[in-house]
């Protein structure tokens, strides 16, 4: 049986693993992870296809009841998830969909200024099918962050998105990430996205963490500052991208 998160871990850190593993039937997903987050820390979360991304993800969730694993594994109840699809109610408007499960006029009032730091505060009548993908995916962010979680957990929430709107939700992200200061796991399969986001980046490979790598770059990141494609060079050669360093090239 997994091991539940929602356990009491030391103050500084919001999420503690050790040894975790995770299997389905006789493949092993996850072998032997250990990872800890400190609050307000955004970590971004790089792998090929395969590589246990998402099952490590939805083990920090809580979503993987009944899979076959051990490990010690601590997350905070106060979490939320954003997936890649907004998963909006499509019979409740906008502000029904950000304030779902809060009640009475505090509910309300935390729902709006959620919306208002999306810059939807004046859709929250609006229905889902008549939102753009990027402002479904504003909502979506709005009602994770309302209840002001410990935790966001969010699995390529940009992936679905056209390049300029992607860039407008990485700023919004970041400025979202830093006034709340949640620590952050964010899976992704874009490298430049996780170094235009992350404090840390980490590889996993086979099941496995093989790169947890510190991003000391200033934000917000600038593309072209030479250390920013140093790095990007270093991540892809750990992904398994053959490419020349800069100076060769």
């Amino acid at each position: 049986m997994a091991p539940h998160p929602g356990k009491l871990i030391p103050e500084a850190k919001t999420v503690h693993v050790r040894s975790l593993v995770r299997r389905f039937a006789a493949k092993t997903i996850l072998d032997g992870v250990d990872l800890d987050i400190e609050r307000g820390e955004f970590v971004a979360l790089l792998g090929r296809s395969g590589s246990g991304k998402s099952t490590f993800l939805r083990a920090l969730a809580g979503l993987d009841h009944g899979v076959e694993g051990t490990g010690r594994l601590e997350t905070p109840e106060n979490l939320s998830v954003v997936f890649q699809d907004a998963r909006l109610l499509p019979w409740r408007n906008v502000i029904e969909n950000v304030t779902l499960g809060l009640h009475g006029a505090a509910g309300q009032q935390a729902g709006r200024k959620a919306l208002a730091e999306v810059g939807l505060n004046e859709r929250e009548s609006a229905w889902p099918n008549q939102l753009s993908g990027g402002e479904q995916q504003r909502v979506a962010l709005a009602r994770s962050l309302v209840r002001e979680p410990a935790l966001l957990l969010a699995d390529e929430p940009f992936g679905a998105l056209d390049a300029l709107t992607r860039l407008k939700m990485h700023d919004l992200l970041r400025e979202l990430c830093a006034r709340h200061r949640p620590a952050v796991l964010l899976v992704t399969h874009d490298v430049d996205e996780a170094i235009s986001l992350a404090d840390r980046i980490l590889v996993l490979d086979e099941g496995r963490l093989v790169e947890d790598l510190k991003i000391d770059l200033p934000t917000p990141r600038d593309h072209g500052d030479p250390r920013f494609a140093d790095f990007r060079i270093h991540l892809l050669r750990r992904l398994g991208v053959d490419i020349p360093s800069r100076k060769a090239a």
